[in-house]
Order: structure tokens, then C-alpha cells, then sequence
């Protein structure tokens, strides 16, 4: 026996669950923004030092010189440049004290 909700349906019929559509009519979210990729070419064209994260805890300082879907290079003042997976990385930021690589 079907749910009668109380509201009628469609030719005045009880709505079902059966009688709704089993889909939202809301489009999904974006898989993504674009608001990494401003973030970090603004960065790299700016040669802004930054601060790296890696999900092992370590923190390495750096200019990001490349970038791509999965991965960043940082180049290193004083240390060999770095290719870094972006999914080992926890965050990134500007490095406020200025420690990283400017020329």
C-alpha cells in the first residue's frame, strides 16, 4: 500500500515516494574553483617565498618556480629544488619572515 504524504500529486493523485524523481534537481558543486590555481600563480609570478607543510610534519621554505595538477616545484635558497606531490602536502602560506628564495 503506498505512503500517502497528505499533499497531492500530479492529476491530484497522493504523492508516493515512488512518484518523486530519485535525482536533485541542484546541480552538483564544481570539482573545482580555480582558486588554487590564482592562489599559486600569483605566487610564482610574484616570486613570493612560501611556507610548505608536508603531511610527515616537515616544513621545507621556498620560491614555487612550476606547477601542474599534481605537483610543485620549490625552488630552495642554499638546498636542491624540490618536487613536491601535492597530496603530501598538509598547507601552504607566505613565508612572512622572508626566509625563502627571492631574487
Amino acid at each position: 500500500m503506498p505512503i500517502d504524504s497528505g499533499y497531492p500529486g500530479p492529476a491530484g493523485r497522493p504523492a508516493t515516494p515512488a512518484a518523486r524523481p530519485a535525482y536533485s534537481s541542484r546541480t552538483p558543486p564544481p570539482e573545482s574553483t580555480g582558486a588554487e590555481v590564482n592562489y599559486i600563480v600569483k605566487q610564482i609570478e610574484a616570486r613570493t617565498p612560501m611556507v610548505v607543510k608536508l603531511s610527515g610534519g616537515e616544513i621545507v621554505r621556498g620560491v614555487i618556480e612550476y606547477y601542474d595538477r599534481d605537483l610543485l616545484k620549490l625552488t630552495r635558497r642554499g638546498a636542491p629544488s624540490l618536487l613536491v606531490r601535492k597530496e603530501n602536502i598538509d598547507y601552504l602560506h607566505k613565508d612572512e619572515g622572508g626566509r625563502g628564495h627571492r631574487d
